[in-house]
């Protein structure tokens, strides 16, 4: 009897310490009350990681010069007529500060308009190039009589700008975006030693529309989807070499909407290519 009268005694004693300690929570800390309770009783999850480890990666815009091309393959619409084609870009720059982009492809007539004007609106070229030269920027047609345009404010070759291999890359790799996973060593066609990463492309698409970068941000929020991303990276310099994406929404540099491909590679690194103006630069059409 005494034991039971123990036992007893010992319940009596929790339930009235449970009681006590609620009525001091609720009175002390109303907010510490069932929700609090619930936190502390409720398993402890770890914070979701980003997706990918962030890849380890140097600016080419440390490189003194450099030679790249990128492809674009689109199928969509462009001005709301049903396009498909390709636009390719070939760029050299060098130490002088002189750089040269060589546009061609089946797309180039709506880019020539947009940079040229009326001008070269009137033709149908096959290449553009454009110049950029300490004394502005020039944009040139190879015709049947040699074309030379200086516009007269940087926007109207924004276009062109935008479509340079080094400002694709640079976009398509920033910091904000740079996030993957290595696949291992390769070597490229032409026999460069790099490291392959895949980058997710969803997770991309969220760090491209949350990115503090205007450019990139303004490119993450006008597509609708991204697929992995293979990256390239050079195994000695640590640059990026080359690229391959696939996305589909909008691109506004060619008034674009539907797929796009892009595909990004550097040639020649550290070559100081020379750029010189052609001879109808001398005297340009201003606008």
């Amino acid at each position: 009897m005494k034991t039971k009268k123990t036992y007893l005694s010992a319940a009596v004693l929790g339930v009235a310490i449970a009681v006590v300690l609620f009525l001091v929570l609720d009175v002390v800390a109303p907010a510490f009350s069932t929700s609090a309770v619930t936190w502390l009783l409720a398993p402890v999850s770890a914070p979701t990681p980003a997706p990918g480890d962030p890849i380890p990666l140097k600016s080419i815009d440390g490189l003194n010069s450099l030679n790249a091309t990128v492809k674009l393959d689109v199928n969509g619409k462009i001005g709301g007529k049903k396009t498909k084609g390709d636009l390719n870009a070939l760029l050299a720059s060098n130490d002088q500060k002189k750089s040269k982009v060589t546009v061609s492809g089946s797309l180039l007539g709506p880019i020539a308009a947009q940079v040229g004007g009326s001008v070269l609106g009137l033709f149908t070229p096959s290449k553009v190039d454009l110049y950029k030269v300490p004394e502005g920027a020039y944009v040139a047609i190879n015709s049947l009589v040699p074309i030379c345009v200086k516009p007269d404010t940087s926007t109207a070759t924004a276009a062109l700008d935008e479509l340079s291999p080094s400002s694709m890359m640079n976009m398509l790799t920033g910091s904000d975006v740079a996030r993957g996973k290595f696949v291992g060593d390769e070597k490229l066609s032409n026999g460069t030693p790099v490291k392959h990463y895949v980058i997710d492309g969803a997770a991309f698409l969220a760090a491209a529309q949350g990115s503090s970068d205007p450019k990139l941000q303004a490119f993450g929020e006008a597509l609708w989807s991204a697929d992995d991303i293979d990256l390239y990276v050079d195994a000695t310099g640590g640059y990026p070499v080359a690229l391959r994406g696939n996305f589909s929404g909008a691109f506004e540099p060619l008034k674009f909407e539907g797929d796009l491909g892009v595909q990004i590679e550097l040639t020649g690194v550290n070559t100081n290519p020379q750029v010189v103006l052609p001879a109808s630069c001398n005297k340009p059409i201003t606008r």
